[in-house]
């Protein structure tokens, strides 16, 4: 085997690697409740009352309409799911630091990965 096969080799063995690590943290993320029933009855009322943006009332109004679920838009299978995208943006502009400190405190988030 040559250098440049064993390079190769060997960075999808990474590849493969790291893919397997991010299938089980989200996994594990997707297992763990984020807001009780209650807090999300909260958003959803937010949502249909238009605080979280034209978007996000779009969709509170198809998931009400039985047209898709929350779920399937937060796991991308909706077809509405690209709504989901301006208020997502719109969080990760004012939580990104909050966020990437919780990322970074996790015991299994990888130090040797350089993050932004």
């Amino acid at each position: 085997m040559s250098s440049l096969d064993e390079r190769l080799a060997a960075a999808q063995t990474a590849f493969q690697q790291a893919l397997a690590d991010t299938r089980r943290h989200v996994a594990r993320v997707a297992a763990t409740p984020v807001h009780t029933a209650e807090q999300r009855a909260r958003l959803e009322d937010d949502a249909l009352a238009g605080r979280l943006g034209q978007e996000m009332r779009e969709l509170a109004e198809r998931v009400a309409a039985r047209e898709t679920t929350w779920g399937e838009v937060f796991d991308g299978t909706s077809p509405h799911a690209g709504l989901l995208v301006p208020h997502v943006s719109r969080m990760q502009e004012l939580y990104a630091d909050q966020w990437r400190a919780v990322v970074r405190a996790d015991p299994d988030f990888d130090r040797t990965v350089e993050t932004p």
